[in-house]
This record gives structure tokens, C-alpha cells and sequence, in this order.
């Protein structure tokens, strides 16, 4: 009777044991979900917050864009709600209706930034070239996640250049009128180089042929520009 009870007691304690164990990690389980909740939370409406304010500096600079442009800042913005996105992605997945829906919002803002940008090169004599990108899932598409690499190495060595990406199967109606523009057919890689299609794979070296043309004759403007204010000096 003894032993019995004694093992009746090992039973109990271990039972209590695992039960205090499984409890603990339940317990612990739920806290970082609802943690990780709040975060995602958190960064939805600062991304949210971001793209509001972009579309209406977008809508203020279309008035004046030449005297009021600060370029650099729109890029550095576009940046940064990137890596917010591509955070929400993470954590939702690809294929997320919320993912989805902000990543339409982005795609739009490029495009705006974009349209800008071009009117702005074109009326107050900006010199930037201008890179489309589109892109598939490495399904449909095994060279662009490589791609992505070489132009992201492109983007920090040429700074002078502004990389649009878009997601080619995106469901968005600005996104069908950029493609029907250039007349594009589906063979991704697509690299659209002020104006210029270029379809599949293109290595570091192939774009730098590329771009090279356009860094020349950027310096050679510069210093057109240099000598010209030279001369006004004197």
C-alpha cells in the first residue's frame, strides 16, 4: 500500500510537472504572439502614415516642381516605406490581402514619383536616368531575385539613377497601363532604361555598358556647365 501510494504521488508530481511546463510555454506562446501583433499593427500604420504623407507632397511639388524638388528625399522615403513593406511581408506572407493591398499602394507611389521625376527632368533640366524593373516569383521567374542583386550593386554605384520595381502579376490598373505603354510581353527579366526595353538576365557588365553612356555624358554636362560659369565670372 505504501509503494502504491508513493507511486501515486511520483504520478501526481510528474503530471503537475508537465502540466506547469505546457502551461508556461502556452502562456509564453500567446504573450510573443500578441506582442507580434502589435508590432505588425504598429508598423501597418506607420506605413500607412508614410504613404499619406508622400502622395501629398506629391500633389504640393506638381505645382511647383522645379523650385520646391527635393529629390534625394523622396527617394530616401520611397526607401524606407520599401523596407517597411518588405518587414509586413515577412510576417504576413507574399500573399496576404493586407501585404497585397500595400503593396499596390507602393507600386502607385513609384509610379507617381516616377512621373515626377521625368517631368522634372524634362522642365527644370535635371540630369537622372530612370530604371523599370519587373519582376515575377522565382517560379515564373529563376534570374530575378539575381537580377534584383545586380541592381541593387547598380542603384549604390550609380547615383545618379532611380530603380522602380514592380511585381509583374500585380493586379492594378496603373501597373496594366505602364506595361501597355512600353508594349511589353512576359519574358522576365524586364529592365526598362529611359525608354528603352531590354528582355532577360542582365549581368553587372552588360548594365554597365549600359549606364556608362549615360554617366559620360552626364560629366561631360558638368563640365559644359563649369566652364560656362567660368566664363560668365570673368
Amino acid at each position: 500500500m505504501s509503494e502504491k501510494k508513493l507511486n501515486w504521488k511520483k504520478h501526481f508530481l510528474i503530471f503537475l510537472l508537465t502540466s506547469m511546463i505546457f502551461g508556461s510555454g502556452f502562456l509564453l506562446s500567446n504573450f510573443l504572439l500578441e506582442k507580434k501583433i502589435v508590432q505588425l499593427t504598429n508598423l501597418q500604420q506607420d506605413l500607412i502614415i508614410d504613404i499619406l504623407s508622400l502622395e501629398t507632397q506629391f500633389s504640393l511639388l506638381t505645382q511647383t516642381p522645379c523650385g520646391n524638388l527635393n529629390e534625394p528625399d523622396f527617394t530616401e522615403q520611397l526607401r524606407k516605406i520599401a523596407q517597411e513593406l518588405s518587414l509586413i511581408g515577412n510576417r504576413l506572407g507574399e500573399k496576404n490581402l493586407d501585404f497585397l493591398r500595400f503593396k499596390k499602394y507602393y507600386s502607385i507611389l513609384e509610379i507617381k514619383n516616377w512621373l515626377l521625376l521625368e517631368k522634372a527632368a524634362k522642365d527644370c533640366k535635371i540630369d537622372l536616368v530612370s530604371i523599370i524593373y519587373f519582376y515575377s516569383d522565382e517560379k515564373e521567374c529563376p534570374k530575378c531575385q539575381d537580377q534584383q542583386f545586380v541592381l541593387n550593386y547598380i542603384g549604390e554605384k550609380y547615383p545618379f539613377l532611380r530603380i522602380y520595381s514592380f511585381d509583374y502579376n500585380l493586379e492594378l490598373s496603373a501597373l496594366r497601363s505602364l506595361k501597355s505603354i512600353y508594349s511589353l510581353t512576359k519574358e522576365l527579366p524586364i529592365i526598362i532604361i529611359n525608354n528603352k526595353t531590354y528582355y532577360g538576365f542582365l549581368n553587372k557588365k552588360e548594365l554597365e555598358e549600359i549606364l556608362n553612356k549615360y554617366a559620360a555624358a552626364n560629366s561631360n554636362k558638368e563640365t559644359t556647365t563649369s566652364t560656362d560659369e567660368q566664363r560668365n565670372t570673368k
